[in-house]
């Protein structure tokens, strides 16, 4: 068989950070690794150290506030012409109702679409790209990616795209650089850490998180909120008390190398997030480094932690609720210990060596079967 050409399409790309991002770097890493001629085509972002001969830029995102998060809508206007000239024998999209994506799916022979993300109120995209859009979207799709049931529900009740087109590939991690890494000395200097990482943005419940901190603190004077994400720093700045300031510290420009030591330095990681998770990245890179996990209820969320087997779940809104869960884990070091055990086994399932598997598997099935 002919060395297989990919092309990964995605709407989001270095340096903006986010789950989808990250998943497509390491897809293009693990597939290049097995061998396979890749290429990642996106938007232009601006320069970042991820870029290579292998990253093709297309056009100025457009930024969009969307379901209490920052989103960017593209156009892609040379897909067709990107195709015929690098010849790709299978294009494989992030997001294929994004415009940017969609435009190379229109003009794909076999493709491959992952849905990253899960929406309370996905109607609002279908009735703003129209059945003609979606009709085209499940015309090109050969194969629709789910990164959870959460997503697959939405893929095929929302969308419309056959059950029998949808499969359920969740996201990666490298388990290795969490589960190995050291911890940060700064940051073992006999306080408590509190850890929360992610986009700074509403859907993500740090206002909640700070508000609960406060009443934590007041029991574990001794302790440390760090915030790691960038966004509207600002905004939840303006939260902070006078009784709590000098305890909180946010982090705005971790590199991939330093983010592995701040999840090893926590002593619990929590993901306050009120809805719209489809998975849980953040949450993999915490109990792969061994950390016991408070998260929202949100129904990617509940679905990973499997309904709180590998971690505890809480309305992060009932911040009563939410604080006397960070007091539990604190008093209770079996709790944690055994949160942290039964994690970091789980999240070796979800390893890049894995789950590059399932995605190798899909290119060379019946369905889009390259000769």
């Amino acid at each position: 068989m002919k060395r297989i050409k990919i092309g990964i399409v995605s709407p989001y790309f270095f340096p903006h950070v986010g789950g989808v991002s990250n998943h497509v770097w390491w897809q293009y890493v693990m597939l290049k690794k097995r061998g396979l001629d890749v290429k990642i085509i996106c938007p232009n972002f601006g320069k970042s150290e991820y870029d290579c001969e292998d990253v093709i830029k297309l056009g100025r995102p457009i930024p969009l506030i969307y379901n209490g998060s920052l989103t960017f809508i593209s156009f892609a206007f040379k897909a067709g012409k990107i195709i015929e000239s690098e010849k790709f024998d299978i294009i494989h999209v992030h997001e294929p109702y994004n415009p940017f994506s969609l435009w190379f799916l229109r003009n794909s022979q076999k493709s491959v679409g992952t849905f990253h993300v899960f929406r309370e109120e996905p109607e609002k995209i279908v009735v703003a790209m129209g059945e003609p859009f979606l009709k085209l979207m499940r015309k090109s799709l050969s194969i629709a990616i789910a990164v959870s049931k959460t997503a697959a529900k939405i893929v095929k009740d929302i969308f419309k795209v056959p059950e029998q087109k949808i499969m359920v590939v969740p996201n990666g991690i490298n388990y290795e650089l969490f589960a190995n890494a050291e911890p940060l000395e700064k940051l073992r200097d006999g306080k408590f850490n509190v850890l929360f990482v992610g986009r700074l943005e509403p859907r993500k419940g740090v206002k909640h998180l700070i508000r609960a901190y406060r009443i934590f603190k007041k029991i574990v004077p001794q302790s440390r909120l760090i915030i790691v994400g960038k966004g509207m720093k600002t905004y939840y700045m303006s939260f902070l008390t006078e009784d709590i300031e000098q305890n909180v510290i946010f982090m705005d420009n971790v590199s991939s190398e330093v983010l592995p030591r701040i999840y090893k330095s926590a002593d619990i990681c929590v993901f306050p997030s009120t809805r719209g998770e489809s998975f849980g990245i953040v949450i993999l890179e915490a109990l792969a480094s061994g950390k016991p996990v408070i998260a929202g209820n949100a129904e990617g969320y509940i679905e990973l932690l499997q309904n709180g087997e590998y971690g505890i779940v809480v309305d992060p809104r009932d911040e009563d609720s939410l604080a006397r869960a960070m007091v539990d884990l604190y008093y209770r070091e079996d709790l944690r210990y055994s949160l942290a055990q039964k994690g970091k086994n789980y999240a070796s399932q979800f390893d890049w060596k894995k789950v590059i598997e399932k995605i190798i598997n899909i290119y060379l099935s019946d369905v889009i079967r390259i000769d």
